[in-house]
């Protein structure tokens, strides 16, 4: 089944792997002298799948907070939410706030919720669509800038990094971006390690990214990504096959694993108050 987020929407160059802060950090021990680069670990829990479709998605406030605990558990720092026509995006925010610390980032693309909802649902980050209207793009970031609140960047197709670049030129504060990546049926990047490597060269210098792959390219970018000092996402929104064949128990299914992969790379799963510092966010 493909992910509800798909539909939306030159030469090879050598990839130098990334070595600022973010990448370097410790991941547990900052006094620690041997900290190896840690990893940001994303949980995408819902996405746009239907509760009949999925009666083991989390959809409801609580069903999502309980599901978001499960992750912080086993070593997700941020959790990725998208607005749905069934749920009030603040009530999510709210119930996941109650139950975790995670690092609360809400897809600002609206389905049911205005910009106005969004910026003032309790989010710490709002992810915008490279793609979205230059318009649109300037009130969300007036918007967030007003309220304290970071803008990290969707990216789907190899072209919006350079859109990307252009709209990151002049900001001061780190830069972000979600970089997602499907199979080869779809328009957008092809989720192989080659596609990855010409995506991160064309980041804005300095970035730092977050790599999720949809459906059967989830285990194979989580693999790459790692190999490029990037972050991860992971979650039912992006898929919902833990193997093939295998239907995904749980979200938290998918973070154990991400999170045993990143131990056995030496490249520990970041705490959340890293995280915050990594995303210059407070608190």
């Amino acid at each position: 089944m493909k992910s509800g987020n798909s539909a939306r929407h030159g030469g090879h160059r050598e990839v130098r792997l990334c070595q600022d802060r973010s990448m370097t950090a410790p991941s547990t021990d900052p006094a620690s002298s041997r900290a190896r680069p840690g990893t940001i670990i994303t949980v995408a829990v819902t996405g746009a799948h239907a509760k009949a479709d999925v009666p083991a998605l989390p959809v409801g406030s609580e069903e999502v907070a309980a599901a978001a605990a499960s992750c912080a558990r086993v070593g997700a720092s941020v959790i990725d939410l998208e607005p749905r026509h069934d749920t009030s995006v603040p009530d999510v925010v709210a119930a996941v706030h109650n139950r975790t610390d995670l690092v609360v980032r809400v897809a600002a693309y609206a389905r049911s919720e205005t910009l106005t909802t969004l910026l003032d649902s309790g989010a710490e980050v709002l992810t915008c669509p490279v793609d979205a209207p230059e318009d649109f793009v300037a009130a969300l970031r007036e918007g967030a800038r007003a309220r304290g609140i970071a803008v990290h960047h969707e990216v789907r197709e190899l072209g919006q990094l350079d859109t990307l670049r252009v709209r990151c030129a002049a900001e001061t504060g780190p830069v972000h971006a979600v970089l997602v990546f499907g199979s080869a049926v779809d328009s957008g990047m092809h989720g192989d390690p080659e596609t990855l490597s010409r995506a991160v060269a064309r980041l804005p210098e300095g970035a730092s990214y977050t790599v999720t792959g949809l459906d059967d390219t989830a285990v194979p970018m989580l693999l790459a990504t790692l190999a490029t000092n990037g972050h991860v996402r992971v979650g039912m929104a992006d898929t919902l096959e833990y193997s093939p064949g295998e239907p995904v128990r749980d979200n938290a299914q998918l973070v154990a694993r991400a999170a045993g992969v990143a131990k056995i790379a030496q490249r520990l799963p970041l705490s959340v108050s890293h995280v915050r510092g990594v995303f210059g966010l407070s608190g």
